[in-house]
């Protein structure tokens, strides 16, 4: 009896192993393509030199920390201003009076020039200052209270309304 030509069964399986390393080559490929025309990496301006004072930076925040000055922000929104008030105390929970305080607003969400926000001295470790604001919202309040060489900065969100 003559015996049948094998058949070529099977004789596709390779390939679906060439088409599917084909498919992740083309995926990969295009990924890459579009990871580096992209975003670049960078969430900072000026990398190097913020990195170079960061040494300086690490320091005042230790010294700060020492200082044990603690604060407390309240708003009272009134029409289209604000009352910031500000609450200084020292490690002990004593008021803190004496300060010269400035700080500034800046919106967030939006392009807006900052607000610069002066504060005057209301007794008892307390500071007040009224803004006009363009917009109600969040807000990001920025601030630094000094007491002859002593400094402490700092920075809060405020959500007007």
């Amino acid at each position: 009896m003559a015996q049948k030509p094998s058949s070529p069964r099977g004789r596709w399986i390779p390939w679906l192993f060439v088409g599917g390393f084909a498919v992740v080559i083309a995926v990969n490929t295009t990924l890459i393509v579009y990871a580096t025309d992209t975003f670049s990496g960078l969430v900072v301006e000026h990398p190097y030199k913020k990195g170079l004072a960061y040494n300086q930076t690490k320091a005042q925040i230790d010294a700060q920390a020492r200082l044990g000055w603690q604060y407390d922000v309240s708003t009272l929104p009134s029409g289209d201003a604000v009352t910031i008030e500000v609450r200084w105390m020292d490690a002990g929970k004593a008021p803190l009076d004496g300060l010269a305080l400035e700080g500034e607003l800046q919106r967030p969400v939006e392009n807006l020039p900052p607000l610069r926000v002066d504060f005057e001295a209301v007794g008892a470790g307390r500071y007040r200052s009224q803004v006009r604001l363009p917009k109600q919202g969040a807000w990001d309040l920025h601030f630094s209270a000094r007491r002859g060489s002593q400094e402490f900065s700092g920075a809060e969100r405020l959500m007007i309304r």
